[in-house]
């Protein structure tokens, strides 16, 4: 892994590096070679996968799914000693460089261990992963004390979760409060749904409105819960008390801060017929009830397919449809590669996430927060693992919002996306070449369920059938770029060995401009194209 200021080196606007980095080969080119002339070809060219982007028109505006789990300063990361899923990291780590360089733009606060935590109690013998967080972080919780009066300032801990709310909007993102405990804490439900409520209001007055000390934040998305539905991990009461609870909470929200914004159940098993579906939106229509956002989670376990993403996404789009939640976001509050499956490879994690971002972009999502990126930054918060370097890139098409038509990228890995600058003057092309390890692909031989005994089931999508084909790299022509004119092209490459690194800077005269390049999977690849004189697009 490169530390982030030879990352910035690397591929950063010619005119940010420093004098003599990044030099411009100024030759002009036609068509960039698949290897030297003098080397043979490792890949056909009936291998490469032809795309086409048309910089003439705009079709749209990206919408930004730059969000994750886990605030970027020290206080708030996944213990070191619970390893499961790798993301544990050391307390002190501050990674607020790279969510800046990343651009990161909404952190749900959800898995803090105690700040932001209401009231967890954990090593716990009724709460799965409890004995793997220490108890001493109960001393973090907001409201300490069940039996205090929650109308007083002074039953309230807050410190600690200022602290990761502070980290989170000093990075310049929006934060997402969850409501509720973190993994491993005490299951069970609160014991007065009345006083919780009273402490959300004033939770939300604290940030919101100066109470008690407070901020004046104006933080809008406020979930209640975290994945009722996952057997008792985390709600050991029935789904008509969740219903409740929500009732009760939403309300109090609402009534702190009328611009907040209220959502939940944020459930673990989309695809399951459960209560937390259809009834729970039955029950928060027939009690008028706030719903402002639907959140729901998926790990693609089993799959390891990014387009498992979508296909939820258009399942939820209906379900709130048919109940009349039209105006109601669907959000994807936790999202990650299969969580019960080999590890990948740092590159094929990357890939699988970059594909999937690209794949929502056209999809009923109205907001992503992948699970989770304080620990993609490395021990120093600036040297970016794979993952954190795909973030990077993603991050850089903020810079290019108009959405490009792009011909020849596919679904099940050859993701493309294609954007231009609000002056005209740059292009970006990010390509991701993922595909669905071969162990996943085609149906199960038993059923479509995942079997955690004693503890759940939840029920997988139908895997795919895939025969995968013309990958080994792209070929790729940009037509309808203004005419007599120079561009330079830039690309930045993540791949087993390439830590999002410049391949080099040419100057290009003639157009359509035409890039033959191996890109083999898993891959990832950023071209940015500029105008030297006049607009990159019209």
């Amino acid at each position: 892994m490169r530390h982030l200021a030879t990352l910035i080196i690397g591929c950063l606007p010619i005119a940010f590096l420093p004098a003599g980095a990044g030099n411009v080969d100024s030759t002009p080119v036609h068509v960039a070679m698949i290897s030297s002339p003098s080397a043979p070809a490792r890949v056909r060219v009936e291998d490469l996968r032809k795309i086409t982007v048309d910089a003439g028109t705009a079709i749209g505006r990206l919408r930004s799914l730059q969000g994750v789990n886990g605030a970027p300063g020290p206080g708030g990361h996944k213990p070191e000693n619970f390893k499961f899923g790798g993301w544990n990291m050391p307390e002190h780590v501050d990674a607020s460089a790279g969510y800046r360089m990343a651009r990161i733009d909404l952190v749900r606060t959800h898995d803090a261990y105690g700040p932001a935590d209401i009231d967890a109690r954990f090593e716990s013998a009724s709460a799965p992963g409890g004995g793997l967080i220490s108890a001493r972080r109960d001393v973090f919780d907001i409201f300490p004390d069940p039996d205090a009066d929650p109308n007083n300032p002074a039953s309230y801990n807050f410190a600690p979760t200022d602290q990761i709310i502070a980290s989170i909007r000093k990075v310049g993102a929006q934060v997402m409060f969850r409501l509720g405990r973190s993994e491993g804490a005490d299951a069970q439900p609160p014991k007065d749904f009345d006083k919780y409520a009273t402490i959300a209001k004033h939770i939300v007055l604290h940030y919101n409105h100066g109470w008690a000390k407070g901020f004046h934040y104006g933080i809008r998305y406020w979930e209640i819960w975290n994945e009722p539905d996952l057997g008792k991990v985390f709600w050991a009461g029935t789904a008509h008390q969740y219903f409740e609870l929500y009732g009760k909470l939403a309300r109090a929200v609402r009534a702190a801060d009328r611009r907040a914004l209220v959502g939940g159940p944020a459930i673990a098993r989309p695809n399951d017929d459960t209560p937390y579906r259809d009834a729970f939106l039955a029950y928060v229509r027939s009690e008028r009830l706030p719903l402002d956002f639907y959140s729901w989670h998926w790990y693609a376990t089993d799959s390891d397919d990014p387009l498992d993403f979508i296909r939820i996404s258009k399942d939820m789009r209906a379900r709130l449809d048919k109940h009349g939640f039209w105006r109601t976001r669907s959000m994807v509050t936790e999202w990650n590669y299969g969580l019960m499956d080999p590890t990948p490879t740092p590159v094929q994690r990357a890939t699988f996430i970059t594909a999937a971002l690209i794949y929502m972009q056209d999809a009923p999502i109205d907001g992503a927060t992948l699970y989770r990126a304080d620990s993609v930054f490395g021990a120093d918060g600036a040297t970016p693992d794979k993952t954190g370097q795909a973030l990077i890139a993603l991050g850089r098409l903020k810079d290019t919002p108009y959405k490009l038509r792009v011909r020849g990228a596919d679904l099940n890995g050859f993701a493309v996306q294609a954007a231009r600058s609000d002056d005209g003057q740059t292009v970006q092309i990010l390509l991701s070449n993922y595909e669905i390890p071969a162990e996943f692909l085609g149906p199960r031989q038993a059923d479509d369920v995942l079997h955690v005994p004693p503890v759940f089931d939840v029920r997988l999508l139908a895997r795919r059938s895939i025969s995968y084909h013309n990958n080994g790299g792209y070929d790729l022509t940009i037509d309808h770029l203004p005419a007599n004119r120079r561009y330079s092209v830039e690309r930045c490459r993540i791949s087993a060995s390439q830590d999002f690194t410049s391949l080099g800077t040419t100057v290009q005269n003639e157009l359509p401009i035409r890039l033959r390049e191996e890109l083999p999977p898993p891959g990832i690849e950023l071209v940015t194209i500029r105008a030297l004189d006049g607009s990159a697009g019209s």
